[in-house]
């Protein structure tokens, strides 16, 4: 009769939940990313997640730094390249197109996951009736820790809100199943910005069940001031299309639009910095809301692009 010591039960049981996870595709879009790729491949290759389980493919837009070559230094890590349309929809298309995995995950370069991130996400895909979870964005500061740097932490990236509030959410931290992709196709390719709300919304409006992870956890780092503005103004630019092509009405859209030149309350910002902030920010409670008021308005401009390109697009 065979026996076995506590060691060897424990050794077994390590290898058959080590086979009964599921094949992984991590994919990353990347351009001109050469400061931040060394730490983000160095994170994602470090995972508690069985190594042989996941691939890492990271899809480059055409980099002109030596974002290649930096990548090429690891050997296990798969390099592919899509240049003929320069936006991440486009390089995560490419990605899919290649991946493996039974199951798939969408990861930005900025993003730094924790040690325990793959883990979970893909533990809550294995979840019964659900079909994608949206991961937790933690922000880091810089040193001096601006006011810019503040408030793009409290408003934005806030999968939790997004998934529980509109059931769409951003893609820089996402896993879903391949039968999501399969039922509702590829990402939109003709927009810089706001395709991965769109193709959440999608899928979540074509039955399949969108979750928030917080155990899924990456670390980001927060804009200031001025590469906030932007980021705002681009993102504003593909909203329109996710909301006209979800059947809102255009004169609502217009009425939002205009509606962002009335200065708002403060409590939304309170709000936030209970649920996402330090308590030193009420402080500066004033302030936030000045960069508020005015991130509503670039926002309202962002839209009204967006609204003029969706229906130019249609003549």
């Amino acid at each position: 009769m065979l026996s076995y010591s506590h060691s060897n039960i424990h050794q077994l049981s390590d290898s058959l939940i080590r086979m009964e996870r599921p094949i992984i595709s991590i994919i990353t879009p990347v351009l001109n990313a050469e400061k931040q790729i060394f730490t983000f491949l160095k994170a994602v290759l470090r995972q508690r997640y069985p190594r042989e389980k996941y691939e890492v493919i990271i899809v480059d837009n055409g980099s002109t730094d030596e974002t290649l070559q930096k990548v090429r230094s690891f050997k296990e890590v798969i390099l592919l390249e899509r240049t003929d349309v320069q936006n991440p929809y486009a390089a995560r298309n490419k990605g899919i197109q290649y991946a493996n995995g039974e199951l798939l995950v969408l990861l930005d370069v900025n993003c730094v996951p924790l040690p325990h991130w793959l883990e979970s996400g893909v533990k809550q895909l294995q979840h019964p009736g659900v079909d994608l979870a949206g991961g937790q964005v933690s922000f880091t500061f810089s040193e001096d820790e601006t006011l810019g740097e503040w408030y793009d932490s409290l408003l934005f990236v806030d999968m939790e809100d997004l998934i529980k509030r509109g059931q769409s959410c951003a893609g820089g931290n996402l896993f879903f199943k391949r039968k999501v992709l399969n039922t509702i196709g590829a990402f939109p390719e003709n927009h810089r910005s706001g395709m991965d709300l769109y193709w959440t919304k999608k899928a979540t409006k074509a039955g399949f069940n969108l979750v928030y992870e917080p155990e899924a956890e990456v670390r980001y780092p927060a804009r200031k001031f001025k590469p906030l503005l932007k980021k705002v103004f681009r993102v504003g630019t593909g909203q329109p299309k996710v909301w006209l092509d979800n059947d809102m009405h255009p004169l609502k859209l217009i009425l939002l639009m205009l509606y962002q030149f009335v200065p708002p309350g403060t409590g939304k910002l309170k709000e936030k910095i209970r649920r996402r902030g330090k308590e030193q920010m009420y402080d500066y409670l004033l302030p936030l809301w000045g960069i508020h008021y005015l991130q509503k308005m670039v926002l309202s401009l962002g839209w009204a692009k967006g609204f003029f390109r969706y229906y130019t697009s249609k003549l």
